[in-house]
């Protein structure tokens, strides 16, 4: 029954049973007869009757979903694609630091009839699109060097340093360390991997990249700012503790090389088109597929459903939510046609 829910309200369970039943060849039903659902006056209506009119009604918009989600895992197994449950688990993990708790999560899903264990089967399903059509995003070196000239403005930056540091809880061990490194032989990128309480840059040598005033604290930048070149600071307080840092390099206001922003930009690009290459993906796939509807009528609105490129119903959760989305980050300008949402036909919807 997976399939037939896979897209639909919980309190719509006879109209996706009586669709699959009555009118899709993809889903083997036995044969049943017509029984009454409401006597209203004189009249009867049948299970016929309401057949008919969802068929009437919902069915080419409805079959089309289950007919979406057939060919996106029959194709992700031809391709020996697949999710891990560690892919299926940060989305719910997304969906809880969403709600607040797991306890809510599960409220607003059961609010659009999903339990969690269906919501995550239905973030299979989107996140094995996401695989199948990401080959179809163009990230070659002409497309990001086309991105990366019309965006330059966006990768602007003031003054910068590049530096590393340590940092400690209290100053007697920052002082304590800091004396070390006067040494000859003190070797900074081995202490600060050793003895730094900055996880994130202790297990780089305490490398902080290149920043500028506005990316860390003012104690940060007044320090490394004043330093020559190999000099380190002497102890200085910021807000988590004590620490000291050591100049590695100096350069003026610029524009960061396309080399520094690569992997951003290949990301940012994914975000932006991936839309585009999942619809795509099924617009092909729908034209492939071997469709048999008995239903003549129901078979003539797909064939025009799938003809004028109806956008994939993609559900996910922040779609759920009533909570206000976060903020996104500032979007690229698509330098013409090429790169814009005609890259790949009429937009998707998401």
């Amino acid at each position: 029954m997976y399939m037939q829910n896979l897209y639909c309200h919980r309190k719509l369970p006879i109209v996706i049973a009586l669709l699959a039943c009555g009118a899709v060849a993809l889903v083997g039903c036995g044969s049943r007869s017509s029984r009454p659902l409401a006597h209203v006056g004189t009249h009867t209506v049948s299970s016929d009757d309401l057949e008919q009119r969802v068929i009437e009604e919902h069915g080419a918009s409805l079959l089309l979903q289950m007919i979406d989600a057939r060919l996106i895992t029959d194709a992700a197994t031809a391709e020996r694609l697949s999710v891990s449950d560690g892919e299926i688990a940060t989305e719910v993990a997304t969906g809880i630091a969403q709600t607040g708790s797991k306890a809510e999560l599960a409220e607003r899903l059961a609010g659009v009839g999903l339990t969690l264990d269906e919501y995550r089967e239905q973030m299979r399903v989107e996140l094995l699109l996401d695989k199948l059509a990401r080959p179809l995003v163009d990230t070659s070196e002409q497309t990001l060097r086309a991105y990366y000239d019309h965006n330059k403005d966006q990768f602007q930056h003031g003054p910068q340093v590049h530096g590393r540091w340590m940092l400690f809880g209290d100053k007697a061990s920052a002082e304590a360390v800091r004396g070390v490194l006067d040494e000859p032989k003190a070797d900074f990128a081995r202490l600060a991997e050793g003895v730094s309480s900055d996880m994130v840059t202790a297990e780089k040598g305490g490398d902080m990249g290149f920043f500028e005033a506005k990316d860390y604290a003012p104690a940060i930048w007044s320090a490394a700012a004043t330093l020559q070149v190999n000099q380190i600071s002497s102890v200085f307080e910021v807000p988590d503790g004590w620490a000291f840092v050591q100049l590695l390099e100096k350069r003026p206001a610029g524009t960061q090389p396309l080399a520094e922003v690569r992997d951003a930009l290949i990301a940012r690009i994914h975000a932006e088109l991936l839309p585009q290459a999942r619809q795509r993906w099924l617009n092909e796939a729908r034209e492939r597929a071997r469709l048999r509807i008995p239903d003549k009528q129901l078979s003539a609105r797909i064939d025009e459903l799938i003809a004028a490129r109806t956008p994939h119903r993609r559900i996910r959760l922040l779609d759920m939510l009533t909570s206000p989305s976060p903020p996104s980050l500032p979007r690229l300008d698509l330098p013409g046609s090429r790169y814009g949402a005609d890259t790949f036909g009429p937009a998707g919807g998401t």
